[in-house]
């Protein structure tokens, strides 16, 4: 039977290790991370990074969670070598060096193809001119500003709004992207023109390619979440919740994020399950599946949440008692998995049905004009036809006759 309340003595809240791949200090401008994944071990990259004088960094005290490249694609199950630009790089010595040290490893997948990703816009000639005479190599990425790359192998550029478009295509196996963004430090999070949104797209895009031409890492992204839930609402363990995240995650319940619902950050979001969500949920809870979308890093979710409201359930309905009516709240979950493990989940629902199927909202409220406006608002009929189409009528809202109904205030 699952837990019912939270018990820090129980082998249920045993702390679950986060993978601790080691970081290898190679020389003070090259580490050697290996993969942050429960795996262990996964295919060779190798980056190269602009030099911290060269970055504007960013002032703001707002928590940035996305972490610096090295640690991200390590969690994203890659083996990785990162090389910070210094006076006097030399590009090709630098490859080299470090596809040796990847290719002496035993973290890898495969000791014969590895990617280099270039995030200095100052380096991606050199480094391109590099690559193109290193057969280990099989996938380049290119951040910002620059003329077209000289090798001929499959090539992923990033280009910021101000960056000149190459005349002709590098090599038939060159992708392009664009953003809005005019600095190449948007995708990093250190800096003072980084930008969440481009940033997480740019990386996504990059993974997808990283995964074609490098054969992996592939992850059962399904499995990891359906994995996740079970810890959440059935188990009802928060370490094990917790161990399904990666060292610094994050959940915004999108309806009641001014409420805070939800947690930024490891310590935040343990505490947010331990006190308000994995007790707080009613013994009866169920997720009821409608679809499921399957992307590169991400699982989309509808579902229905069921309940019996016999408690105050403080995520969802923040200080409301208990109305001891049964709710069924359409919903939708955004996860994003970084390897093997969740980042965030940013979870979508409609308030006002749960408000209304507890009872709190009314069907009309006083309009501008002072006469009583009924509330464009459905109860649990909107959970029946999300499940079934065939058991609701479309656009009853828009026939006469329902603006006309009960002025009565309920």
């Amino acid at each position: 039977m699952a837990p019912t309340f939270y018990d820090p003595q129980s082998p249920n809240e045993e702390p679950v290790p986060l993978p601790s791949g080691p970081r290898v200090v190679i020389d003070a401008n090259t580490v050697l991370q290996f993969p942050l994944s429960r795996r262990g071990k996964g295919p060779g990259v190798v980056l190269f990074l602009p030099s911290p004088d060269h970055l504007v960094l960013s002032t703001t005290t707002a928590e940035r969670l996305d972490p610096e490249p090295t640690t991200k694609w390590a969690e994203e199950g890659f083996s990785v070598l990162a090389i910070t630009a210094s006076e006097g790089l030399v590009a090709d010595q630098c490859l080299k060096e470090g596809l040796n040290a990847l290719q002496n490893t035993s973290h890898i997948d495969f000791k014969d193809k590895f990617a280099v990703i270039v995030y200095d816009s100052k380096l991606v000639s050199a480094v391109s001119q590099a690559v193109s005479q290193e057969p280990r190599v099989v996938a380049f990425v290119g951040y910002g500003s620059f003329a077209s790359p000289s090798c001929t192998l499959p090539i992923l550029l990033h280009l910021t709004a101000n960056a000149p478009r190459p005349a002709h295509r590098p090599s038939e196996a060159t992708t392009i992207h664009s953003y809005s963004t005019t600095s190449t430090a948007f995708v990093l999070p250190q800096t003072a023109k980084y930008d969440p949104t481009s940033a997480a797209l740019a990386h996504s895009r990059t993974l997808v390619f990283l995964r074609k031409w490098l054969g992996g890492p592939v992850f059962d992204l399904e499995a990891i979440w359906n994995e996740h839930c079970y810890y959440e609402f059935e188990a009802r363990s928060v370490a094990k919740t917790m161990g399904t995240m990666v060292a610094e995650p994050y959940v915004n319940h999108v309806p009641t994020v001014l409420k805070m619902t939800g947690g930024v950050g490891r310590e935040n979001l343990t505490k947010f399950y331990r006190d308000h969500f994995i007790f707080s949920n009613p013994a009866d809870a169920r997720l009821e599946t409608v679809s499921r979308t399957i992307g590169p890093d991400r699982v989309v979710d509808e579902f229905v949440y069921h309940i019996t409201h016999d408690r105050v359930v403080d995520w969802l309905l923040p200080g409301v008692p208990p109305s001891g009516k049964k709710l069924s709240i359409p919903m939708m979950a955004v996860v994003n998995i970084r390897g093997d493990r969740l980042y965030n989940e940013h979870i979508w629902w409609d308030q006002a049905t749960a408000l209304r199927q507890a009872g709190i909202l009314p069907t009309h409220l006083p309009g501008p004009d002072g006469t009583m406006l009924r509330l464009p608002v459905t109860g649990v009929e909107s959970a029946h036809m999300l499940i079934d189409e065939s058991k609701g009528t479309s656009n009853e809202m828009l026939a006469p006759e329902w603006a006309l109904g009960s002025q009565e205030v309920k």
